[in-house]
């Protein structure tokens, strides 16, 4: 074990410039394991938190303001294996452990009338567990040196190709004579983990590295743009759509709907700097995210303005976190402690607030990870 633990470590590190991998070598599997823990409540376009609704009862317009705020706790297992020393292969394997979602509300009136719809339809807490969405793809390298490689190109840039499938468990679809002991209908109750929609992701990505003063720097950057399949969806059906109108009546109202998410745009910049030589590596940088407006096909023409844009809300979101990293490295064959090769990161990330997010949680995130490597032949 510890020969066959040197002869990988050997692989990853025989010019030691960089500590990140985007691909790895040939007949090489790394495998990983995170544990992460997120909150965050729901952040409107300004600095406030929530969701506004503007509501009419009778002749009585109200304006009400509903809190979101979800807790996440989330297992993934990561693996990788190379097929060449250009061409990785990734399979993503997410499980939430634990989602759950506190609702708060206040509004303008004291109207008990108001009171006993909104306490009626929504829980002051939900939570659900499941497997998430599943990613599988493929990295290559189009250019450049593979930074464990070295050499004298110190830049590389890849391509990446991923197909996410909706394994999450989504909303089921509305159903009056589905209801729990008193009479609330099923689908008020639940806290979906998925939306139900097939997601096909292309990346453009790479690193400079650079050595001085006896220790690595560099710098990592990533662009993407994802495309989303249009399907059917189960949409949540609130009374605040209309004045004086039932579940009932919405759902039969608007038949079978239609959803086409916007494609969404992504990119990541990071900067790294190798604290001890071979040992630990500090690094931050941010995540940033965004998508147009959603459109929405049914029966009713309304509805489906109503569910992509209305007075505060709206389906076109931003979000942007700032983040940072500690590595452990294990991989040196010359200092490696124990037969197994690793490397284990600590990490945090946390929103920046209005301009940069809007219309999606804000998230507080953090998470140990631990990757090793095995050899095949």
């Amino acid at each position: 074990m510890r020969y066959l633990a040197l002869v990988i470590a050997s692989l990853l590190f025989s010019k030691p410039f960089a500590q990140t991998h985007f691909t790895i070598p040939q007949n090489v599997w790394r495998i990983t394991y995170n544990q992460g823990y997120t909150s965050g409540n729901w952040k409107a376009k300004s600095l406030s938190n929530g969701i506004q609704h503007s509501y009419k009862i009778d002749t009585t317009n109200y304006l009400i303001n509903q809190f979101f705020e979800r807790t996440i706790n989330q297992a993934r297992i990561n693996i990788e294996y190379g097929f060449t020393d250009r061409a990785t292969f990734v399979l993503n394997v997410p499980y939430i452990q634990k989602i759950n979602e506190k609702h708060d509300w206040n509004s303008d009136s004291s109207s008990t009338q108001l009171d006993d719809l909104i306490n009626y339809y929504y829980p002051k807490s939900k939570s659900n567990k499941g497997l998430s969405d599943i990613s599988m793809g493929i990295n290559m390298l189009i250019r450049g040196v593979p930074a464990w490689r070295g050499g004298k190109q110190r830049f590389s840039i890849y391509s990446g190709l991923d197909m996410i499938f909706p394994f999450a468990e989504r909303l089921k679809k509305y159903d009056p004579n589905s209801k729990d002991k008193n009479g609330i209908p099923d689908q008020f109750q639940q806290l979906p983990i998925g939306e139900g929609l097939t997601e096909l992701r292309l990346r453009v990505f790479g690193e400079f590295y650079r050595k001085g003063w006896g220790r690595l720097f560099n710098i990592n950057w990533s662009v993407g743009i994802s495309n989303f399949q249009k399907d059917i969806i189960n949409p949540p059906i609130s009374f605040l759509w209309i004045e004086n109108a039932g579940p009932d009546s919405i759902a039969k109202a608007i038949g079978t709907v239609f959803q086409k998410k916007s494609p969404e745009i992504s990119a990541m910049m990071k900067a790294q700097i190798e604290l001890i030589p071979k040992r630990v590596f500090f690094s931050t940088g941010f995540d940033w995210s965004a998508n147009g407006r959603d459109k929405y096909f049914s029966n009713n023409q309304t509805w489906d303005q109503w569910m992509a844009k209305r007075t505060g809300y709206d389906s076109q979101k931003m979000q942007t976190t700032q983040f940072v990293k500690i590595n452990l490295i294990n991989l040196d064959p010359f200092q490696m402690i124990g037969p197994i090769p690793f490397e284990l990161e600590f990490g945090a990330s946390w929103f920046m607030p209005y301009p940069l997010t809007y219309h999606t949680y804000g998230n507080l995130s953090s998470w140990i990870q631990i990757s090793t490597y095995l050899q095949a032949w």
